[in-house]
């Protein structure tokens, strides 16, 4: 399977003549890097080759923390009352949230990934994520990605399959989605191509249909870090954590040899090699241990010497404190989320510094969600039409959608309706447009201020009502 995913991933060269030809756009630099950031993610285990020990799992920490601050007081809702369409879409936008700290993460370790809608079968529309090692780009076009090959793998008994999914998009919008179910025995090659119907989840998939309603797109939301490629300069997105490859790689092998040191460096006992006698299968005479004691052949006479060598392992922590500073400052964190706060003197314009990179490094994931949530839902409005699920009447997303972030790392919302109660008290600012701020409320025309005042100021109302004001 491991071989299959790599050939699926390298050329799209995978066995047979159903999908012979296609091949990935992206460079061999690129796909090595993409290979990289998620070799590193799932690296578990000590590398001897390299001498590398990750247990520190830097690319997990650096994903896990900036996810857990992007989404720390975030909340979505609907501005409006939500009735028949909307609230049908209402329901999507709560499935949509339930995955976005999944989303964000692959989007962080793989630089892009797929927010996928799509019907399950059953009347409903699921969402998926598809992670930036799970497809191949085909083709690219003005505004983006026009044709892509997505694998799924699943087991059913001992058999293991293989779903090949390519979405393509034509000039006029027009979304074409064609299926290919594999079937092996051992799971290491793709293996025959058997019915969609093989597998109970696949039945509801037609193997070719191009839909009557234009999406715009591959009917999928496509989700890119907000960072330019520095690994060729293609469109291609990369890994938050791409410029500090080496430095993990320092990390690691830094922590091997920090382990190393303790392990040589370890008190032991050296005795002659007459004191290590195997024992007796009969005799049961005891054998002691020589990881503790170490024998010198040749010299039964010199007693034992207690060995317990200096260890160094503050030198190996400075240099490691070095690295995962370095690994802060170009991924843009603040200082303390990979390194020892209390291991360096730091300077107030050295804190000012980081937290400022790290604020305003949530605050592109905050905005790259938003947009991305936006985008998933148009598609989903889109494919709720397709289905019939939802009507075709047309939704001013950016009106509807209200997104909360909470207090920020720079942005107190407290301080901030403070300070806006005082330009209203004041006399500088309306009530109106304090409450449209507020809870992100349509402000620019008189029939936007009524309607505040209605749901808002009733008393108000009722004054200026009396008064013939209104």
């Amino acid at each position: 399977m491991n071989a299959f995913i790599r050939a699926l991933f390298d050329d799209a060269s995978i066995t047979g003549n159903q999908t012979a030809g296609l091949q990935d756009v992206s460079t061999p630099a690129m796909k090595e890097a993409v290979r990289e950031w998620f070799r590193l993610f799932f690296m578990r285990e000590t590398v001897k080759e390299t001498n590398e020990d990750p247990a520190q799992r830097i690319p997990y920490t650096i994903t896990n923390k900036l996810t857990k601050a992007c989404f720390a007081e975030y909340d979505s809702s609907f501005t409006e009352n939500v009735t028949g369409k909307t609230a049908w879409l209402d329901r999507q936008r709560s499935r949509i949230d339930d995955i976005k700290q999944d989303v964000l993460q692959w989007v962080l370790v793989g630089g892009e990934a797929f927010l996928k809608p799509a019907p399950d079968g059953t009347g409903r529309i699921a969402y998926h994520v598809v992670r930036r090692d799970r497809y191949n780009v085909l083709a690219r076009g003005p505004l983006g990605i026009t044709d892509v090959l997505m694998c799924e793998h699943s087991r059913a008994g001992s058999i293991f399959y293989t779903l090949l999914e390519r979405r393509s998009v034509d000039g006029k919008g027009y979304l074409t989605i064609r299926y290919r179910l594999y079937a092996s025995q051992d799971g290491l090659t793709i293996g025959n191509e058997v019915r969609l119907d093989s597998l109970p989840q696949y039945a509801h998939l037609a193997p070719e249909h191009t839909y009557s309603i234009p999406f715009g797109g591959l009917g999928m939301t496509y989700i890119r870090m907000p960072m330019v490629n520095n690994v060729d300069g293609s469109p291609d997105g990369v890994s938050v954590y791409e410029g500090a490859v080496q430095l993990i790689h320092n990390i690691y092998e830094n922590e091997y040899q920090l382990g190393r040191e303790f392990e040589l460096g370890r008190s032991r006992i050296v005795a002659g090699a007459d004191m290590l006698t195997a024992p007796d299968p009969k005799g049961g005479v005891m054998k002691i241990k020589d990881d503790v004691f170490v024998g010198l052949d040749g010299d039964s006479s010199m007693g034992m010497t207690i060995f317990s060598p200096t260890l160094r392992d503050e030198s190996f922590e400075r240099r490691k404190q070095s690295y995962l500073k370095a690994c802060e400052n170009i991924i843009g964190l603040k200082r303390g989320i990979l390194s020892d706060v209390e291991a360096v003197e730091r300077t107030a314009k050295e804190i000012s510094s980081s937290e400022g990179d790290y604020s305003l490094s949530i605050i592109d994931l905050q905005r790259m969600w938003y947009d991305a949530l936006l985008e998933t839902l148009r598609i989903t409005d889109v494919w709720g039409q397709v289905l019939g699920l939802c009507n075709a009447q047309a939704v001013e997303w950016e009106q509807l959608l209200s997104v909360s972030w909470g207090n920020g790392v720079l942005y107190d919302a407290d301080k901030d309706w403070q300070d806006t109660l005082e330009l209203v008290q004041a006399g500088m600012l309306k009530p109106e447009l304090a409450l449209a701020k507020k809870y992100d409320l349509p402000c620019e025309t008189a029939e936007d201020l009524a309607a505040i005042r209605e749901k808002y100021m009733p008393e108000m109302v009722q004054l200026t009502a009396a008064a013939g004001l209104r």
